[in-house]
């Protein structure tokens, strides 16, 4: 990663169909996290009926997971799928590691993800403040964990407020913040994670809701794979709008991480597995976006199926996004949100959906 850049102007770059978003505050990187290198296979898994929750495993997953040879997600059950830090080391971190004594506030920005997160969550709903509330919770924990070959901190439970707009169901959303990260000493890898899911004092999502958040994450890949509803066709919508904003702005927050950490400069090899799945996701998604007057589908010579058959568009999707991009697809239900996640057989990219909310609330990248 170079050591130095100019950052953009915008926290994403105009394009036809953009929703506006206003220019957030210098970015609050403060603290650092890291990867190791320890070989991790994902966790198998099988469809399953709507109703009952579902873990769905593309065609070929096995095979191409298979053949990673240092990392991945894992998880022992479908709403437990976590990348691989907190996976790993978050229990034996917990119980040997060096507490941090920070309270809400100090946490929310140590982390360094403040306006990344909310970036995020104005992709889809106005959000014009979060912050963490006075009190620490008997839940929230802070702590970093050091061995010869991994660095790796977590922030549990941060209690935090989302003021949202008006037109929003909720004018103040209580959320827990949880942040994960590790990198692997002399390694260039490295993995950052961080979600905002309701409070308890918060009503569950209804199944209801979940189904309908389901939709809309379908309709969302649906636009981001280029197809708007009618030409011209482009990739659009909630999760093309979170790349421009995670794309561009996400290196800086990386760099300043990873060097509060080292306390030194961050260097291209230590930044080269987040820099590579960057790269990979601009290239598919940004760089590459033109207009076209057919569709995504038709072009690939598919047929689209109806979609008033959310699990049949599924299908369709993973398909072609393994077939145009190479990206395994995977639609995970968890506590309290949804996880999406593209991977190919050396990056990974995810981003979580609050079914309350309803907008994107966190990202995992490794």
């Amino acid at each position: 990663m170079p050591k130095k850049q100019s950052k953009p102007k915008a926290p994403g770059v105009p394009r036809r169909g953009a929703a506006k978003r206003a220019k957030p505050g210098a970015l609050r990187a403060n603290l650092a996290f890291g990867l190791l290198t320890v070989f991790i296979l994902a966790a198998g898994g099988t469809s399953a009926a709507w109703a009952a929750g579902r873990i769905v495993n593309p065609a070929g997953q096995q095979d191409s997971f298979a053949a990673l040879p240092v990392y991945n997600v894992i998880g022992q059950r479908t709403d437990r799928l976590e990348f691989w830090p907190r996976a790993r080391y978050h229990d034996l971190a917990r119980a040997n590691g060096y507490p941090l004594p920070y309270s809400p506030k100090q946490a929310l920005e140590e982390t360094g993800f403040l306006d990344l997160l909310t970036m995020l969550m104005n992709t889809c709903v106005p959000v014009s403040d979060i912050s963490g509330i006075s009190e620490r919770s008997d839940d929230m924990a802070c702590y970093s964990y050091y061995t010869d070959n991994v660095i790796c901190r977590f922030y549990d439970n941060i209690p935090v407020q989302v003021q949202c707009g008006d037109n929003t169901e909720f004018s103040v959303y209580q959320g827990v913040l949880n942040v994960s990260s590790g990198r692997g000493n002399g390694t260039d890898q490295l993995c950052y994670t961080a979600v905002i899911t309701p409070d308890s004092s918060m009503t569950p999502a209804t199944e209801e809701q979940y189904e309908e958040a389901y939709r809309t994450i379908l309709d969302d890949l649906t636009m981001l794979a280029g197809d708007p509803g009618s030409a011209p066709y482009y990739s659009c919508g909630p999760l093309s709008n979170a790349l421009y904003s995670f794309v561009p702005w996400f290196p800086y927050v990386a760099q300043a991480v990873d060097e509060s950490i080292a306390e030194e400069p961050s260097s291209e090899i230590s930044y080269s597995s987040a820099r590579a799945t960057l790269d990979l996701f601009e290239r598919l998604f940004i760089s590459n976006n033109k207009a076209s007057d057919v569709s995504p589908w038709e072009a690939q010579g598919m047929k689209k199926p109806d979609q008033k058959n959310p699990e049949a568009l599924e299908r369709f999707l993973q398909e072609y996004y393994q077939r145009v991009y190479f990206l395994d697809l995977q639609i995970l239900r968890q506590d309290g949100c949804y996880l999406i996640l593209l991977q190919s057989d050396y990056n990974v990219l995810g981003f979580y959906y609050d079914p309350l909310l309803k907008t994107y609330t966190g990202f995992g990248i490794q």
